[in-house]
């Protein structure tokens, strides 16, 4: 555990999804970013798309194009400068295929973990492999991760199964900006920090009903070494309208 002896200002966000990104989104979160300082900044996974490593794709060469995709992730995450990188499960996609028997694949998903490797490196960022139910990131009573439910609960649920006890978790994978206490009787908190694509960008999720409830968002607070205060910004409008 990461113990902070005085309170620190934390922000979160996840799910930008590299070339993908909406760009009025990524304006605001560096905006607020400028303006709050925060002392510890996290990218909670999924900065990269890369949809050609996914299925059958995978095997006609049919996704999007790789290298715009990556250098979009690569330079959200250079603006972003984030203190600590928590891989999602697109990154992980990466890292499984390392081990492909195909050459290519496996040549073609190290050259692009090698690359996120020398950003965060030259960024002093710390990378988080994606362990699903094991990934944490714990500073003060909360814990950051990237996210294993996908359920019309999944914050309630993820509070509930992830949070430290009195605290919360803050996640992303599900697209959806929101807040929700869990069922235990410390009353955990989660926050879902949502997307920072514009709804129906993926092509790949356009078709889905539950694209609908997508939303962008971030979190932003407060933590020290027993207590938090985090709050959610989530764009309900055209416009985004940034905490003062």
């Amino acid at each position: 555990m990461n113990i902070t002896r005085k309170w620190k200002k934390v922000l979160a966000v996840g799910c930008s999804h590299g070339i993908y990104a909406d760009e009025g989104s990524v304006r605001a979160v560096l905006k607020f970013h400028a303006s709050f300082r925060p002392d510890v900044t996290i990218h909670l996974g999924d900065a990269v798309d890369v949809s050609a490593f996914m299925g059958s794709k995978l095997v006609d060469g049919s996704g999007e194009a790789v290298e715009p995709d990556v250098e979009g992730g690569l330079r959200f995450l250079t603006r972003l400068r984030p203190n600590h990188f928590l891989f999602g499960n697109h990154e992980d996609r990466l890292e499984r295929l390392v081990f492909s028997h195909n050459e290519l694949i496996s040549y073609a998903a190290a050259q692009v973990i090698a690359q996120i490797g020398d950003t965060c490196t030259k960024l002093k960022c710390k990378r988080h492999s994606y362990t699903g139910n094991e990934q944490s990131l714990i500073i003060g009573n909360v814990r950051f991760m990237h996210g294993t439910v996908f359920s019309e609960q999944s914050t309630r649920d993820m509070a509930e199964s992830f949070a430290p006890w009195g605290g919360s978790v803050v996640h992303a994978h599900t697209h959806r900006a929101g807040m929700a206490t869990g069922r235990r009787a410390d009353s955990p908190l989660g926050f879902g920090v949502g997307t920072l694509t514009s709804r129906g960008a993926l092509e790949y999720a356009k078709t889905r009903r539950a694209t609908l409830s997508w939303s962008a968002g971030f979190v932003w607070g407060y933590i020290s070494d027993t207590s938090s205060q985090l709050f959610l910004c989530q764009k309900q409008s055209e416009e985004w309208r940034l905490p003062s």
